[in-house]
């Protein structure tokens, strides 16, 4: 990997945490409870992983420029790759919930307008 290929890496990865933690306080002000961030397996990666009442939450973030909207981002392939990786993490903690689901949280530059698409599975 180049020095421009790693530079350009990790500010995406920090403009990702950046968003990360616009979410979680977005969730947190809206009484969820963080159980885990960037939980990750050779399967693919889960942004967050959040509770609230008794529900199981995964959370997918996308941010950026308005146009296109960040959220259009998450396509079925990186729907399916998550997918996965729920299963993994429900296969891996033993704990019931009463509904588990998948939301995108969309985080809009220049003014961080946040979007919360709720259950986008839909099961």
């Amino acid at each position: 990997m180049s020095f421009f290929e790693a530079h350009k890496r990790n500010t995406t990865l920090k403009k990702g945490h950046y968003y990360e933690d616009i979410a979680c306080q977005y969730l947190k002000k809206n009484k969820y409870r963080i159980i885990e961030k960037n939980y990750r397996t050779r399967l693919g990666e889960i942004d967050l992983i959040c509770s609230f009442n008794n529900e199981l939450i995964f959370v997918e973030v996308k941010g950026g420029k308005r146009t296109p909207e960040p959220h259009l981002r998450v396509d079925r392939q990186k729907l399916q790759r998550i997918e996965r990786t729920m299963r993994h993490y429900i296969h891996h903690n033993e704990r019931e919930w009463e509904y588990i689901r998948l939301d995108v949280i969309s985080v809009s530059e220049p003014d961080l307008q946040i979007k919360h698409f709720h259950d986008v599975l839909g099961y």
